[in-house]
């Protein structure tokens, strides 16, 4: 409990978010409806049945083992790409970069490779990766339980951008020299297959609830009984920041919507779907694409525009994407860099991708 608490205290994203809600219940109109109970109890899930797998140790197990199978530059920032992408469709983009960069940067050292490239890449196709499911990141969790919409229904959404994505990745690999450097060698432990086999039957259990086949209390309960029976230590693993986090942007974007000149601003913003589209966009620079989507969510029914927006809106600004400060943070700890060179370079390429993907999200808006 007492990590937990000095992991809470230490956050200071958490702690703005906190003083802002805090004035946000003092002086602004909240109701408890702002609160959208099903995507806390769907990310709460989701963190358990995750915190699980980073306790076996499978992502770092698989990563280390399928790049230990290449011996170009190239063909293992490729794989570490994809890795990045597909992973964060199922365990979010945060876990993503959260086990691949550490491998990275251990393998960018062992064959003396300049990391901080392939770094904001591996983010950028880890928060595209991320779009294409509902629970690849938390706005599509929360934009899947407000709107209610079942899982055929956000896949016709999804895919288009994540085929498009898909098809960067490979071009941009091309950037990257192809020089011969042998197989890499990374430690790693030993898969429990008896456990494994009853983490993936849980997580078709959440993942089914989380997709609307099974009722949400299910997936917390099932997670919560694995986590219960597997290591009592994986509840103190879990970032509870992101949940109070969560709930801090429900409560402060619903005092938000009902500031009169606000509301009448982003009723204004949000009454067409390219208006929708580059509302979500421009709210992600400034306020991140989660509470920016939560926002605009209040005044929209315009549910496409409003992902395409949030998604694409994750390129840009460093606050873009809470990941993008995520990865940062990793990078200093993994380096013991303290330099703006990571931030600089990473606001450069996700913008000059932005300016792609805009007429790329218009295209898509008029072709749906």
């Amino acid at each position: 409990m007492q990590i937990i608490w000095k992991r809470l205290l230490a956050d200071r994203t958490l702690q703005l978010t906190g003083v802002l809600a805090l004035l946000a219940l003092a002086f602004g109109n909240v109701h408890w409806s702002d609160i959208n109970a099903h995507t806390i109890i769907a990310l709460a899930a989701l963190m358990m049945l995750v915190s699980v797998y980073e306790t076996e140790g499978l992502l770092v197990y698989v990563a280390s083992t399928v790049v230990s199978h290449f011996q170009t530059t190239r063909q293992i920032i490729r794989v570490t790409f994809l890795m990045a992408f597909f992973g964060s469709m199922l365990f979010t983009n945060d876990v993503a970069i959260l086990t691949l960069v550490p491998i990275f940067v251990t393998i960018a050292r062992k064959i003396q490779l300049k990391m901080i490239l392939p770094l904001v890449f591996m983010t950028i196709f880890a928060n595209l990766g991320s779009a294409v499911t509902p629970f690849g990141n938390p706005q599509n969790l929360y934009l899947a339980s407000f709107y209610q919409l079942p899982a055929l229904d956000f896949f016709k959404m999804s895919l288009p951008l994540g085929m498009v994505s898909l098809g960067l990745l490979f071009l941009v690999t091309y950037l990257f020299a192809d020089d011969t450097v042998g197989a890499v060698a990374l430690e790693k432990h030993p898969i429990n297959k008896r456990h494994m086999v009853v983490v993936l039957l849980v997580t078709v259990v959440v993942l089914a609830a989380i997709l609307n086949a099974l009722p949400i209390g299910v997936a917390l309960i099932a997670s919560g009984l694995l986590a219960l029976g597997y290591d009592r230590t994986t509840f103190v693993k879990i970032d509870y920041g992101v949940l109070l986090l969560f709930v801090g942007f429900f409560v402060i974007v619903g005092a938000l919507s009902r500031v009169p000149v606000l509301e009448s601003v982003l009723t204004h913003l949000t009454d067409g779907p390219i208006k929708v589209f580059f509302a979500g966009i421009l709210t992600s620079q400034v306020i991140s694409n989660v509470p920016g989507a939560i926002l605009l969510s209040k005044f929209t029914h315009l549910v496409y525009p409003l992902y395409l927006g949030a998604s694409i809106g994750g390129l840009g600004t460093i606050i873009a994407s809470l990941a993008n400060l995520l990865a940062w943070r990793q990078y200093q700890l993994q380096t013991d860099e303290q330099s703006w060179s990571f931030p600089t370079r990473s606001m450069l390429i996700n913008v000059l991708l932005l300016l792609i993907f805009i007429p790329l999200g218009l295209l898509l808006l008029k072709l749906n």
